[in-house]
């Protein structure tokens, strides 16, 4: 029996440290799983950072909005995990609350649509005192959630704990993958991953008119929309496991 991408030719363009998990996934089913990380994530303290920190047992709930979140925030804060026992987790989505598990954390809130508009919509109708809300970024970390809070004179604090760069070094590349390989997919897991791409593609290079962009969820299509891609799909989960899923979908004829 035929694997359900077989043949499919699948660009994977998250960064490096999390993109052989979806690669693995891709070539499983089949497919060829091609990594061109496009972006750097560098986990970054600050005296600011620090003197928040100390006063970690103030919050009443702390966000998470990315895996990447998670890893960084508690690689700096291992002094100050006995000020953690009485705060509250909120986690943007399941593989954000399976890496707050493991620090030894659970999630207390994940909304259903793994979004940070729907955080923040499904967070604020929870029938309790919200309180104090630390909210962990990055450099690069959309507004939606802050956003939310401020309308909803909610206070808090942000924390920004890693930087997102491009990964200039993979530039050729990227480019040469485009200009030699006929891909099928090409998947996107964030808004920066996006913006990267469209930086980084060199612009007389076109990308073939069959080529599918997945993205993981709705606010990385808008941003790929916004940027004039076409062609652009989001699963039904917001996960790498969903994109997976839709591109067996779409290879088998199951979604048009």
């Amino acid at each position: 029996m035929e694997l359900p991408l077989a043949g499919k030719k699948v660009l994977i363009t998250r960064e490096q440290h999390l993109a052989k998990s979806f690669s693995e996934k891709v070539n499983q089913l089949g497919g060829q799983a091609i990594e061109v990380p496009l972006l750097k994530i560098t986990c970054v303290n600050s005296a600011e950072n620090e003197d928040i920190m100390k006063q970690l047992h103030t919050f009443n709930w702390i966000f998470f909005s990315s895996v990447n979140g998670v890893e960084c925030f508690f690689r700096f804060v291992t002094e100050q995990m006995e000020e953690l026992k009485n705060v509250r987790f909120a986690a943007v989505g399941s593989k954000t609350a399976e890496a707050l598990e493991q620090f030894g954390h659970r999630a207390d809130f994940v909304p259903s649509v793994f979004d940070g508009r729907t955080l923040v919509k499904e967070f604020l109708a929870l029938d309790n005192e919200i309180g104090h809300v630390l909210l962990i970024q990055g450099n690069r970390s959309r507004k939606e959630i802050s956003d939310g809070l401020t309308e909803a004179v909610i206070p808090y604090q942000k924390l920004v704990v890693y930087e997102t760069k491009d990964n200039d070094k993979n530039r050729t590349t990227l480019n040469e993958v485009l200009r030699t390989t006929k891909l099928d997919f090409i998947t996107f897991t964030s808004p920066s991953s996006v913006e990267a791409f469209n930086r980084m593609k060199t612009g007389n290079i076109n990308v073939s008119h069959d080529t599918t962009f997945v993205c993981i969820g709705r606010t990385t299509e808008d941003q790929a929309k916004e940027l004039g891609f076409t062609n652009t799909i989001i699963p039904q989960d917001y996960t790498v496991d969903g994109m997976v899923t839709i591109m067996c979908q779409i290879t088998n004829g199951e979604r048009n």
